[in-house]
Order: C-alpha cells, then sequence, then structure tokens
C-alpha cells in the first residue's frame, strides 16, 4: 500500500501549526498514563515491509516486516502525546513507517501508522470505509526501533 501522505502531513502540520492557545508544556506529558486506548479485536497488516516518507524502503534496510503482535505492543504501551514540542522534538524525517487496520472490541476501526525509528505513529479513525481527516498522535517510549533488525544502522 502506498505511503499515506496524509497522515505524514498530518504530523509535520501539527508539530508546527497548532494554535498558540495550546496546552503549555509540562514535564513528562507523554509519561502520564491516561485512560487506556481501547482493547483491540483484530489487526489487519496493510503495509508490512517498512518506507521512509519518500516511499522508499533502501533507507529502511535492517528493519523487519510488522506483524500483529507488533501491534498489539504499540497500543498497548504507547500513550497519546499532548504536546506539539514534544512530538516535534521527537519527530525523524527520514522514519521508517508501516501500517495497520486495527478493528476494536467496541467496533470502532482506525489505521495505524507507525514511525519505526522515533516510536510514534499516529491513529486515524475510519468511518464508512474513509479515513478521518484528524487521527491521534501516540507515542510508545519502549517501542522504539520496535522492527530493527540487531545490525541495523540508522540512514545518516
Amino acid at each position: 500500500m502506498a505511503l499515506k501522505t496524509p497522515a505524514i502531513a498530518a504530523l509535520c502540520i501539527a508539530a508546527h501549526l497548532c494554535p498558540s492557545h495550546a496546552q503549555q508544556p509540562q514535564p513528562h506529558a507523554a509519561a502520564r498514563k491516561p485512560s487506556s486506548i481501547a482493547a483491540v479485536a483484530s489487526v489487519e497488516i496493510t503495509r508490512a515491509t517498512a518506507q521512509s516518507a519518500a516511499g522508499e524502503t533502501a533507507p529502511c534496510a535492517g528493519t523487519r516486516p510488522l506483524a500483529e503482535h507488533d501491534v498489539r505492543r504499540f497500543l498497548a504501551h504507547a500513550r497519546p502525546i499532548d504536546r506539539r514540542a514534544y512530538l516535534h522534538d521527537h519527530f525523524l524525517t527520514g522514519d521508517c513507517y508501516t501500517e495497520a487496520r486495527v478493528r476494536f472490541k467496541d467496533g470502532r476501526m482506525a489505521t495505524l501508522g507507525i514511525a519505526n525509528d522515533a516510536g510514534t505513529a499516529l491513529l486515524t479513525p475510519v468511518l464508512r470505509g474513509k479515513e478521518q481527516e484528524h487521527g491521534r498522535t501516540l507515542r510508545c517510549e519502549e517501542c522504539i526501533g520496535l522492527l530493527d533488525l540487531p545490525d541495523r544502522e540508522l540512514p545518516k
């Protein structure tokens, strides 16, 4: 599946164009434990092979394909990012992206675009078969490099 340009654009825009009256920075905002993300019923991997923002696979050499257990692990440990500065500080433009479609036990569906190197993801709701405009940005500190093979060297 081709890289979701709107998802990448949303990450970039969120980092730079959020209203100035947005929540003031707070130490360790991503570490706070809000209510958990809904329980997952099923996962469909829609882009297993990691690609860069330009749609290239070469910078992502040394990563393994995304698997269902990776998606479940990410969602189990992820927390919403509620500060645009935090997202900006952890956004990597050459990151390796993968995607999955997630169905939650309450019936909702979403697309999860995971940025492997930064440990961030965009969870975008899907209504009536169409991705919605706005999603939630998530961060999983322990998921940084989730798909890295042991000898992977990050692009310089």
